[in-house]
């Protein structure tokens, strides 16, 4: 299952509450705004968690920063300003900075730039594999996460500790069935 994310600003999730409100209360005379874009403020309104792709969109969704604001000529009806509604359904500013933001964290996480580091890290899994002691080896691997992290070595914190959780079910497995042995 692909990791998602909700921890986007609470301005992003207050921004879609607003336009979905207008939606509601002023009907027919709000027009900006696409049905994926309205999906997209009902996922926020609802603090869903969002994935790297929907975060992704939401970062493209740059190019209409010039709608951040309302035109002035709907200063007193601002609903009406298709463009600034469509800005607010993916989370205004608040929304579209977070997700840049992510998806560069995400880029960080995700991409061993340098091969050598994909073979040091899968060298400290089979050195934790070694430590017998499960919470023990949880316990080393959280610190080496921490020390990944000093030297800026890019590693998928939750790809890390689930390969040394299912290996560690997996050696468990195996030294079981070297002792009872099946015929």
């Amino acid at each position: 299952m692909a990791k998602t994310y909700n921890d986007y600003p609470i301005a992003a999730t207050n921004n879609a509450k607003k336009a979905l409100r207008w939606k509601e209360e002023y009907g027919d005379e709000v027009k900006g705004g696409t049905i994926v874009g309205w999906t997209r403020a009902n996922q926020l309104a609802s603090r869903e968690s969002l994935s790297a792709t929907t975060i992704a969109r939401m970062a493209s969704f740059a190019r209409h920063r010039k709608n951040a604001e309302v035109d002035p000529k709907y200063k007193s009806n601002p609903w009406k300003d298709r463009g600034y509604v469509a800005w607010l359904i993916w989370g205004g500013t608040a929304g579209v900075n977070w997700a840049i933001r992510k998806m560069e964290q995400i880029r960080k996480m995700s991409a061993h730039t340098r091969p050598q580091d994909k073979e040091m890290i899968d060298g400290i899994i089979d050195m934790l594999l070694q430590i017998k002691d499960l919470e023990n080896r949880l316990e080393v691997a959280m610190s080496q996460l921490e020390q990944f992290k000093k030297d800026g070595i890019p590693v998928n914190e939750e790809e890390f500790l689930k390969a040394v959780k299912v290996w560690s079910q997996e050696l468990k497995k195996h030294k079981e069935d070297e002792q009872y042995p099946t015929v």
